[in-house]
């Protein structure tokens, strides 16, 4: 059976809703931007998550493992847009080439709405609210993420998006989970790449050309920051240990992001809405009308080989 229990800690960080059973666990934390941190099967540490102390909480502002992507993905050159005649601006966070970067609820308290478990999932709904005070981003919101565990390790992750104001807002959408894996090197990469964008030395895309990359291909000594359009919203990953499968919902467009650490000892896989500076490229940006929704699923298989 599985089970959901609620861990406290004194800094409310590092609080974090636990979700097992006899073979599995994965730490889901609020108050960091709902994102997951853990997700250990049959013994086997499946994410590059951070640690449950101050380690963890630095580790986080700079990585930004498993953090939930919103308004935009990536990055935006200077942290500047124009939207409907009116320019807008993030805070740099990205100090090094003074870009905004990986949006602005990755640091942001959500309220867990609701759980449920049973023998095979665990469901935990997430929501945060914004009354539009947010630096950058002045448009009212409300953002849901629900997370389905599986009692074998796959994850159905969906977005709920609601414009609470007045005017439309643009937005993307996207997640930055790593995987561990010790043999990096020879495990295999596959996903259907249409488009690939160069970027400049500010990890901005600067061109966009025909991928050269094949379908499935070994790592070996293949080193990423790079982003892909799909001709499919899939992708998988085969470790010596286990093997994801991930289908994400992208029915106007499909984006991969894959960047490999220089330690060489975990991969990043992030689905996406768009790509880089996409509020002023407009390559997959979408808006939303005031009082609509948007939806959006990342499905997360997983096998242990």
């Amino acid at each position: 059976m599985m089970k959901i229990d609620k861990i406290n800690n004194p800094n409310k960080l590092l609080e974090h809703v636990q979700i097992s059973n006899e073979n599995l666990s994965a730490k889901i934390y609020p108050n960091l931007g709902g994102s997951i941190q853990e997700l250990i099967v049959n013994k086997v540490d499946i994410l590059d998550g951070i640690s449950n102390d101050e380690s963890g909480l630095k580790d986080y502002a700079t990585t930004f493992k498993s953090s939930i992507l919103f308004p935009f993905p990536n990055r935006i050159e200077d942290g500047a847009y124009e939207f409907m005649g009116a320019t807008h601006q993030f805070p740099i966070n990205e100090l090094s080439v003074n870009n905004a970067i990986h949006g602005s609820v990755y640091n942001k308290e959500f309220k867990v709405t609701s759980s449920d478990v049973d023998a095979n999932t665990a469901t935990v709904a997430l929501t945060y609210n914004s009354n539009g005070s947010s630096d950058g981003f002045p448009f009212p919101f409300e953002l849901q993420l629900t997370y389905t565990i599986s009692a074998t390790g796959s994850i159905h992750l969906s977005f709920y998006l609601v414009n609470q104001g007045n005017i439309p807002f643009p937005y993307g959408m996207g997640w930055h989970p790593y995987f561990k894996t010790e043999q990096l090197a020879t495990s295999i990469l596959s996903f259907p790449s249409k488009d690939f964008y160069a970027c400049n030395e500010r990890s901005l895309p600067v061109k966009t050309l025909a991928s050269a990359l094949p379908s499935s291909f070994m790592m070996k000594d293949k080193k990423f920051d790079d982003a892909y359009s799909l001709h499919q919203a899939e992708c998988s990953f085969e470790s010596q240990s286990y093997t994801l499968n991930f289908d994400f919902d992208c029915s106007d467009g499909a984006y991969l992001q894959v960047y490999t650490p220089p330690h060489g000892k975990s991969i990043a896989i992030e689905p996406m809405t768009c790509i880089a500076n996409s509020f002023n490229n407009k390559i997959g940006i979408k808006k939303l009308k005031p009082g609509e929704s948007a939806t959006w699923t990342i499905q997360m298989g997983l096998n242990m080989n």
